[in-house]
């Protein structure tokens, strides 16, 4: 089929899932819970075989069947200098002069053979893809640097390993943004180049991308299906390769009541795939920290309350694995690791997870206690506020504190903080403060006045 008739065909779809009288999915195509994860390799540099041991087996606690290792070779921005960092023992060219980092190889194939964990390996990534996607030769030489990476790893590991060592990760991100919209040839030839190696090394190892979706500063609904169409049909795809859009919740490109329609536009461009690839979801269990922008929530995510990133409550990832769960067949998240793991977050969250699991995917709706022992102090520094930790079933989230009705500010349990308290550097007489307690799960206390 010629890439319009297809272009036609998937804009006919669209347009007809979006019909009030359009019929809804008949059944879910996946339980609305998590089987994988990313986890960037910066992370893990430092970790031994025992923390990777500790980590694989909260993994496999969590239900996870396969492990995404982010890019093992990062090429900063040509501003910069240009240095490539690796997190692997490599004997690639292009790579000799690279800043070495550790190994996150080795190591994580090691603990995830032994735990039954699948892997895809991440390859090269580089800093100027947010700013040239595939404009010019750089991009091309990143795909080619990927292409030695894979055989090299290959080389080292395939028979060692080769049940943890699953299938290959193509790291630069591809979205609907104009940059990567207007190179899409130039991105295209790269991904084709990797798969070409891929086939030359080992043909039966899947490839993996996850592009996003962006509201903002970017192709609005109907240009982005047809340009995904004409992706799908211009990549060399193979049986049992996988697609898995990461829905840009957490990094709030995608605002949460547009999830159904960005499911929409892939599900229709997928389906113009003559390959019989998966399509899989990547749903985001974390809240992004956005400066303050002048245009905030026009041409870029609305602020936030937040000066780092930080865990997302059950009530709003569940409702991101609930939507996907209608169109795709698999779900991964980014990122147990980083804010689900016990061994690294409030495990208030993970066990909150395992309840909703073990409870036929129904999330608890029990309100933690009220904080007791609120007190106003005044000190040096301003007025303290203070109170004891709020008795929760699974454990509390974060303390979110008003004055006079607006925010002040927020205390994360998400960061192991044992003093409960936050001062107001600018008190003024007569001012009304309130607290809130929010659980994992997204039930909250109410606001209480403290006196």
């Amino acid at each position: 089929m010629f890439t319009f008739t297809k272009m036609i065909s998937a804009v006919t779809a669209f347009i007809m899932m979006l019909l009030p009288s359009a019929a809804q999915p008949e059944e879910k195509k996946c339980s609305p819970e998590f089987t994988g994860t990313f986890i960037q390799s910066w992370m893990t540099a430092s970790w031994d075989d025992e923390r990777w041991a500790e980590e694989a087996e909260n993994m496999k606690k969590a239900g996870i069947e396969y492990l995404v290792l982010q890019s093992l070779a990062d090429k900063a921005y040509k501003k910069d200098g240009g240095q490539w960092k690796v997190y692997y023992d490599t004997d690639v060219e292009a790579l000799a002069e690279a800043t070495y980092m550790g190994d996150c190889l080795e190591p994580a194939l090691k603990a995830c053979q032994e735990a039954g964990i699948k892997v895809f390996v991440g390859l090269s990534m580089f800093d100027d893809f947010w700013s040239e996607a595939g404009i010019g030769s750089l991009y091309q030489d990143v795909c080619r640097v990927a292409g030695d990476m894979m055989e090299d790893i290959y080389t080292k590991y395939g028979e060692k390993y080769k049940e943890s060592l699953y299938g290959w990760y193509y790291t630069p991100e591809i979205s609907n943004g104009f940059l990567c919209q207007f190179t899409l040839s130039g991105i295209i030839k790269g991904i084709n180049h990797i798969i070409d190696r891929i086939n030359e090394v080992d043909a039966s190892k899947p490839l993996l991308m996850s592009p996003f979706y962006s509201e903002y500063i970017a192709t609005g609904p109907v240009v982005t299906l047809c340009n995904y169409v004409r992706f799908f049909d211009k990549v060399n795809f193979r049986d049992g390769d996988i697609f898995a859009p990461q829905d840009a919740i957490g990094a709030k490109w995608t605002r949460e009541k547009s999830l159904e329609l960005t499911w929409k536009i892939y599900k229709a461009a997928f389906d113009t795939c003559d390959a019989d690839i998966k399509l899989w979801a990547n749903c985001e269990n974390f809240d992004g920290a956005i400066a303050s922008e002048i245009l905030g929530g026009a041409l870029s995510p609305k602020i936030t309350e937040y000066k780092s990133n930080i865990t997302a409550t059950l009530d709003r990832f569940v409702r991101q694995m609930d939507v996907a769960s209608e169109y795709a067949e698999n779900i991964i998240t980014f990122s147990y690791n980083h804010y689900y793991s016990p061994s690294n977050v409030n495990p208030a969250f993970i066990n909150t997870y395992y309840d909703y699991v073990e409870n036929g995917y129904v999330l608890e709706n029990e309100a933690p206690e009220a904080p007791e022992n609120l007190k106003l102090t005044q000190t040096e520094n301003g007025t303290e506020i203070s109170w004891d930790e709020a008795e929760d079933n699974f454990g509390i989230a974060y303390y979110r504190l008003e004055k006079d009705g607006e925010f002040l500010g927020r205390v994360d349990k998400y960061y192991g903080t044992e003093k409960n308290c936050l001062v107001d550097e600018n008190p003024s007489a007569g001012s009304v403060y309130t607290i809130e307690a929010v659980d994992a799960a997204g039930n909250s206390t109410g606001k209480i006045t403290i006196n």
